[in-house]
């Protein structure tokens, strides 16, 4: 499992230090296609034939990305923050409901933990990637990096911790439930709390979505 935390890594340095956004919706292409990977493994026995479908497995979902994306971000645009909650619960759920396994749960959990923090942040933090503080060249550049190094940091603690909490706790009928709330806390690191960090030690700035703020107000 921890390899796949490196086919995360790319969304999450995106996300830290070039758009939220972009990363975000990065990180669920990424997580989607963990999960089917994981579902492939478990369906590959029974299947009749004797080819590897992981990658064409990940090229359909981008590719079914980049075709939804405007609808999907159209759609969740008109119902603000609850739909954007809601869709993220239901697609958690749906990733999980199959079989709770651990291999499952941690998608699942990240999924929902990364969605519920990009709202947090748009709502009460107001982290954009982009904004450095009006630092230019070599100052900017270190800024992002520190960003990133920051919150690797973090990430890899909190992943090394992960594993020894699962660990001990392997023989408890819970563990999926405790890996759930782990693997959703860690989703909230990447896409609230350490943004939140980052603009505490001015390695961001905070810009607010006024309109979008105002909708979800009404």
């Amino acid at each position: 499992m921890e390899l796949m935390f490196l086919f995360l890594i790319l969304p999450f340095f995106i996300y830290w230090c070039v758009n939220e956004k972009a990363g975000l919706q990065l990180g669920i292409v990424a997580l989607l296609s963990i999960w089917a990977i994981f579902l492939y493994r478990q369906l590959d026995e029974h299947l009749p034939v004797n080819f590897d479908f992981r990658w064409i497995i990940i090229a359909v979902i981008f590719c079914g990305y980049l075709l939804l994306r405007n609808k999907i971000e159209a759609l969740l645009a008109k119902g603000g923050f609850r739909a954007f909650m809601i869709g993220a619960a239901a697609v958690s759920f749906i990733m999980i409901l199959y079989r709770p396994d651990l291999e499952f749960v941690f998608p699942g959990g990240i999924m929902l933990g990364l969605c519920a923090g990009y709202c947090l942040n748009k709502r009460y933090i107001g982290f954009k990637a982009a904004e450095v503080l009006q630092r230019t060249g070599v100052a900017k550049y270190l800024t992002l990096l520190v960003r990133f190094f920051l919150g690797m940091v973090v990430l890899l603690l909190i992943v090394f911790l992960t594993g020894i909490i699962i660990e001990q706790f392997s023989e408890s009928q819970n563990v999926q439930l405790y890996g759930f709330i782990i693997f959703v806390l860690i989703g909230l690191w990447v896409s609230a709390v350490a943004p939140w960090v980052f603009v505490r030690l001015r390695l961001a700035g905070a810009v607010f979505d006024a309109e979008w703020n105002k909708k979800n107000d009404e």
